[in-house]
């Protein structure tokens, strides 16, 4: 039996509208499902952080944008509720998403509204990694229906046949992401995409002092090259003695024990001498 078909102009249009997804913003929709009946209604809203200021609810419909109530939109608003009622194919169907004034935009959903026997009901939402994910086979009374699922075209083992129409996905992760549908005898349901997100980290003790151990980290290193700074500056200085000393020797002679240059760098070598037996003892290798 061939698989139902994923509608593509719907695909082309999430890659048109993926732009700058910022996971801080949120679109919700109620019921979490991506497939409905004709006739149904289905509520969305957008909020970041629990301020639904500024955001609009959009869509694209066979490479259509559309704006929540707006001319030519789609819907009507509640208060930041942008309610679809009486969905059908033309009115419904397509990709939704949260925009803000300023160009963010939040991740994209898609509502495939159909008109055959069954659905499958599938999350809208991404999941958590992690969790557990139960997807149903249901008539528009809300029963379910026996049927085999099915992903990428195969039968999806070890599931295969659901007399009780759901099976669920333990401890869901990215490799269960894809396309699934659920299919009889006779037909299929319209094929959605599972999608997931990686669970959340945990949250960091926040009384910590954070900033103490860069600090102390810093302190050491500065330790333990300040040794190699200071050999390094009079290594120069003896250079710089040895130059000028080379440069007068074609104007006078020189003497050792009047000379001035000569007694500055024979006074630095006495330096260079004495912190290379300072250091013989020191351990430059530090563990961090």
């Amino acid at each position: 039996m061939e698989a139902s078909s994923v509608p593509l102009l719907l695909d082309l249009a999430v890659l048109l509208v993926s732009g700058l997804a910022v996971s801080a913003i949120s679109l919700n929709v109620s019921p979490n499902r991506q497939q409905f009946f004709s006739g149904e209604s289905v509520r969305l809203s957008c909020e970041k952080d629990g301020n639904s200021a500024g955001w609009t609810l959009k869509r694209t419909s066979f490479i259509r944008t559309e704006t929540c109530e707006a001319d030519e939109g789609f819907g009507r608003l509640n208060r930041s509720t942008c309610i679809i009622s009486d969905l059908s194919l033309s009115s419904g169907q397509g990709v939704y998403w949260c925009e803000h004034h300023s160009g963010q935009r939040s991740t994209t959903i898609t509502v495939t509204v159909s008109e055959r026997p069954f659905i499958m009901e599938i999350p809208a939402l991404p999941v958590m990694a992690g969790s557990d994910v139960t997807l149903r086979c249901m008539d528009r009374r809300g029963s379910t229906v026996p049927v085999n699922f099915f992903k990428f075209g195969r039968h999806t083992a070890p599931f295969k046949a659901a007399p009780n129409g759901e099976f669920t996905i333990r401890n869901v992760q990215r490799s269960d992401e894809g396309y699934y549908w659920c299919s009889t005898d006779r037909t299929t349901s319209p094929s959605s995409k599972l999608s997931v997100r990686a669970a959340s980290l945990p949250p960091t003790n926040s009384s910590a002092p954070l900033s103490a151990f860069p600090l102390v980290k810093l302190l050491c290193h500065l330790v333990a090259i300040s040794p190699y700074c200071i050999s390094t500056g009079l290594m120069v200085s003896i250079c710089c003695c040895r130059k000028m000393g080379s440069n007068r020797a074609w104007n006078s002679k020189l003497h050792s024990s009047s000379s001035p240059t000569a007694t500055s760098c024979t006074v630095t070598m006495q330096m260079v001498n004495e912190h290379v037996d300072d250091m013989a003892g020191v351990t430059t290798e530090h563990h961090f």
